[in-house]
């Protein structure tokens, strides 16, 4: 059996709709896109592994590129604004992936139960996001979590099952210390995901750097240089992209005008927010959701 053939049968047949497609189990994503992209989406992407079937796409953090196939996956530990591009994707030949989001419980539990520990090669922060060789263990165990993905009495117990070796694949692959290095308390990769987990939790509000740096326990100097090192940006810029893609989401499913959206993630300046979501979105408020309207 061929299993890459088998993992684009499996999530093309899966795939009832273009776009992303929810499934049966709750952090588990199915994509399919018939058309590559001419230009790079701004997009946020909470902690996930991510599994290219078919087809390839980039992301584009700061001036690093990380590119993503049927050969490499994808891996972020920590939510991070990325600009994303389908390069390979036709109507015979969709561009097909599986987005599976990261469980920090079962993290947690399947490093403790696998008593791994952190060599001092990572004493130092590390990104956020890397991308690895897909191997033949994840292909495999991929294949039997979409294999239980439509019928919901196995998805439940078995799906679980399949998710959590899926992870300890990533977790004992080639970078797995990278994803391991968020799950120890007593590391500054961890404190940094603590600090993005308050700012998505609390970015509305007026966050200052000296604030998030005590929370991390550390100077406001070695917090900006720590905090870059995992996301490629800094605390405001970090906090800034935060609120607008918000605000686009609001605007999006929710029907708010430009002004309430604004106000509603913390701008009291709706000319400063029109000027900062075209920079970062490539048009006004108005114009890019009329646009995006027409592709849910």
């Amino acid at each position: 059996m061929n299993l890459d053939i088998e993992l684009a049968k499996k999530v093309d047949r899966l795939t009832l709709q273009d776009g992303l497609n929810q499934t049966d189990i709750e952090n588990i994503g199915l994509v399919k896109s018939y058309e590559t992209m001419t230009a790079r989406v701004p997009i946020i992407y909470d902690p996930c592994v991510y599994i290219v079937v078919q087809g390839s796409k980039s992301a584009l953090l700061a001036s690093k590129k990380y590119v993503y196939d049927a050969l490499n996956y994808l891996v972020l530990s920590v939510p991070l604004p990325l600009e994303c591009q389908v390069h390979q994707a036709s109507q015979d030949k969709p561009y097909l992936a599986v987005k599976i989001d990261i469980n920090k419980q079962m993290l947690s539990e399947l490093i403790e139960e696998s008593s791994d520990t952190i060599g001092s090669k990572l004493s130092a922060p590390q990104p956020g996001i890397f991308v690895s060789d897909l191997t033949q263990e994840i292909k495999s165990t991929l294949f039997r979590l979409l294999s239980v993905l439509d019928q919901p009495k196995q998805a439940k117990v078995l799906g679980k099952l399949a998710i959590k070796e899926l992870l300890f694949h990533v977790l004992n692959g080639a970078q797995g210390d990278l994803l391991r290095a968020f799950a120890y308390q007593d590391r500054q990769n961890f404190q940094i995901a603590k600090v993005i987990g308050f700012i998505q939790s609390n970015y509305s509000k007026n966050i200052e750097v000296a604030e998030l740096a005590a929370k991390a326990n550390m100077s406001q100097s070695s917090f900006h240089s720590y905090f870059k090192s995992v996301t490629s940006s800094s605390p405001i810029q970090y906090i800034k992209t935060i609120r607008l893609h918000a605000a686009r989401r609001n605007m999006l499913f929710d029907n708010l005008s430009a002004s309430d959206a604004a106000y509603q993630v913390g701008y009291s300046s709706p000319s400063q927010f029109s000027r900062e979501y075209r920079r970062l979105f490539g048009a006004p408020p108005s114009i890019d959701i009329q646009i995006a309207s027409q592709n849910i």
